[in-house]
């Protein structure tokens, strides 16, 4: 036999240091690092479901706040908008206020003004009745009775126009 020759005895062999070659890698080689990749991988897959739950519960947070903002953008308005509303409400109700302290301060003038020409008038008609009174007793030279005097003015200022 020669140089390339191969002994079967050779190859069963070196079939049995591969098999236990294989088995004693396997054992204390590939189950480790098998254990250590599994742990590995389960370590990264709990990391990324924990981050994609804290991304959940991120984006729950911000819909949160974004609805609770624009709740409180709401009520702001309405807020404002009630004020608007009380603000006229009580600006009307000064004008209104205004206008009917001008209106009675109108017509107390008013009232007052007549009252005060009532009494001119009167004064005036009783000024003029003394005067005719005094130019009728000049006229007639006889000076009646109070009682007559009263009736004599009376008429004078009924046809004068100052009594109806």
């Amino acid at each position: 036999m020669g140089l390339m020759s191969v002994n079967p005895a050779t190859v069963i062999i070196n079939i049995v240091n591969v098999l236990l070659f294989f088995a004693v890698i396997r054992a204390f080689l590939w189950k480790p690092v098998m254990a250590v990749m599994e742990k590995r991988q389960k370590m990264i897959d709990d990391d990324l479901n924990a981050a994609k739950e804290e991304n959940e519960k991120a984006s729950e947070l911000k819909a949160e706040y974004e609805k609770a903002l624009a709740d409180a953008k709401d009520e702001a308005g309405s807020i404002i908008e009630k004020a608007r509303k009380t603000a006229s409400a009580e600006h009307e109700a000064a004008v209104l206020k205004t206008q009917e302290e001008t209106a009675k301060m109108v017509a107390d003038a008013k009232a007052s003004i007549e009252v005060e020409r009532s009494k001119a008038m009167k004064d005036v008609q009783s000024e003029i009745a003394g005067l005719a009174m005094a130019a009728a007793a000049k006229v007639v030279d006889n000076n009646l009775d109070e009682n007559a005097n009263k009736k004599y003015l009376d008429e004078f200022l009924n046809e004068a126009g100052g009594k109806k």
